[in-house]
């Protein structure tokens, strides 16, 4: 039988996928047998497990903080909000239903029932299960309701930690007013308490300590110092809103990423930040960068209607025509054909859009969903390597072009054995080079040879394949007259930040009491 540990917060972003992350890391260096779990999560970024089923990012990366192969039942309810107040439900890896909250609530039984069955799994396979909450625990108009947090530790037998951002001020008065406002059964719950994002002497919190330990009964079981220099994957979009620019600011490369408005997997790009500087554009900026990016989204209609709006179809075209570098990533791929067309009304409520017309390609809407771990051979300028990703999609598309991939498994554009697009077009300019400050013309006429590449996919993540990022990046520095990378920059970056964070929560926390 495994043990349960549950981490809840005060508020949303207080801290919870990060405990969980390095306790999952922590317990799995000490030889434990670990799984994560978040019974339910509403997120557009999601993975696929080893089922060939859908869950949130946070618990597929927390699983390989454990160490342990991504399931299904580490998040057996996932919400993908589409809009109007409507999610995509996802139940054990599968898509369930689209439903509103009024249907969704209406539904509870069923839903804690699929969430029983995943923690009976969890029980017998495992020595520790380390949960997630979700938002504040103790949301007081959403209790009833609420099966995202303390329902689901009484439901396990789980000992739960509350943590709380301190860099947001008000700390004691929101661990005291949690807990107050808990039900006393689920009060009883909490065994201990965690401040997270600490700057500066951990002696001046002593008083409060105490006094808050005084008052609840309830331990502080450590002090999780702030350190910018960890590198964790972001689950939540807002979280774009601070990190706009990243990566390495001295680079020569630019890499710019249209922030969709209903942007998904963003992570993605994440590999990228070793050898380019990285930058999330809106719709009304301009592509300033090299190499511009466009991501996945959950409404490829949708956005290609706000690219019209804004005229970023337009700048789109000025940027290939001017030898840029395109790159489209699932939802971006699919805006980057003749047509979109969506008779069932599956992504919204426009049936047929134009797209950008860079691939003579058309994606059909209303299939069902592709959720496949996938691999293949892409070759590309006489290179060939192996690449694997991750598909995610609802959408057929048919291509007259040159694929991008020959897949070995996966569902690729049609389940015909091809995934994605190339297109690289040749720009034969006029130039004329004036020498002598004008006195005399030389070379007049000249024909200089430039190219656009134009690469769409289906495969998330393929910019973890370092070979094909690295050709991607190559690309700018030969154009600028830089030294091609050779070697994978990004390497085991995770794998570094997870071994940090552990010894940061080993050092800063009470695991022997939490064990």
């Amino acid at each position: 039988m495994a043990k349960f540990i549950m981490v809840v917060g005060t508020s949303s972003n207080s801290g919870k996928t990060v405990m969980v992350s390095g306790l999952c890391r922590a317990l799995a260096n000490r030889g434990y047998k670990v799984a994560p779990f978040k019974s339910q999560n509403m997120s557009l970024n999601s993975r696929v497990a080893k089922e060939d089923g859908e869950i949130a990012v946070a618990q597929y990366t927390q699983s390989l903080a454990a160490k342990t192969e991504p399931s299904i039942h580490f998040n057996p309810v996932l919400l993908k909000p589409k809009g109007n107040f409507t999610s995509q439900v996802i139940v054990q890896g599968k898509p369930y239903k689209n439903m509103d909250y009024n249907e969704y609530r209406k539904n509870k039984a069923y839903f804690l029932n699929k969430i029983k069955e995943s923690l009976d799994y969890l029980d017998k396979n495992y020595d520790y299960v380390v949960m997630e909450g979700a938002g504040s625990c103790c949301e007081i108009n959403l209790l009833d309701d609420d099966i995202a947090n303390l329902r689901i530790a009484e439901m396990s037998n789980a000992n739960a930690i509350l943590i709380s951002d301190i860099d947001r001020g008000g700390v004691f008065a929101s661990i005291y007013g949690t807990v107050e406002l808990l039900p006393k059964k689920w009060r009883k719950l909490i065994k201990g308490f965690v401040i997270n994002k600490f700057r500066g002497n951990i002696d001046v919190l002593k008083n409060g300590f105490e006094k808050i330990e005084e008052l609840t009964n309830i331990p502080v079981l450590g002090v999780i110092p702030y350190d910018d220099s960890l590198i964790l994957p972001e689950e939540d979009s807002q979280a774009l809103q601070n990190r706009r620019v990243f990566g390495d600011i001295k680079s020569s490369v630019e890499v710019d990423v249209l922030k969709f408005s209903k942007i998904s997997n963003f992570t993605d790009v994440d590999t990228l930040s070793k050898d380019a500087v990285v930058k999330f554009i809106d719709f009304k900026d301009d592509i300033t960068g090299d190499i511009l990016i466009l991501p996945g989204t959950r409404c490829s209609t949708v956005e290609m209607q706000l690219m019209k709006k804004y005229g970023m179809n337009k700048k789109i075209l000025e940027f290939v025509k001017n030898g840029g570098i395109v790159l489209g990533i699932c939802g971006g791929y699919q805006t980057m054909g003749v047509k979109l067309i969506d008779e069932e009304n599956t992504e919204g409520n426009i049936k047929s859009i134009e797209g950008l017309g860079l691939f003579d390609m058309e994606t059909h809407f209303g299939n069902e969903k592709a959720i496949k771990n996938s691999e293949g051979i892409l070759e590309v300028d006489g290179l060939k390597f192996k690449v694997s990703g991750y598909e995610l999609h609802e959408g057929i598309t048919i291509s007259n072009e040159k694929p991008l991939i020959k897949l070995i498994k996966g569902f690729g554009n049609d389940g015909n054995g091809f995934d994605g697009a190339i297109k690289i077009i040749e720009h034969k300019k006029d130039k004329k080079e004036d020498a002598n400050h004008g006195n005399n013309t030389i070379n007049d006429n000249t024909n200089i040879i430039d190219k656009s590449y134009i690469f769409g996919t289906y495969l998330h993540g393929i910019l973890d394949n370092y070979q094909f990022r690295n050709y991607l990046v190559n690309l700018v520095r030969v154009k600028k007259g830089l030294n091609p990378i050779t070697t994978d920059n990004y390497g085991n970056t995770f794998e570094e930040n997870m071994d940090k964070l552990a010894k940061i929560i080993e050092e800063n926390i009470d695991l022997e009491k939490i064990i």
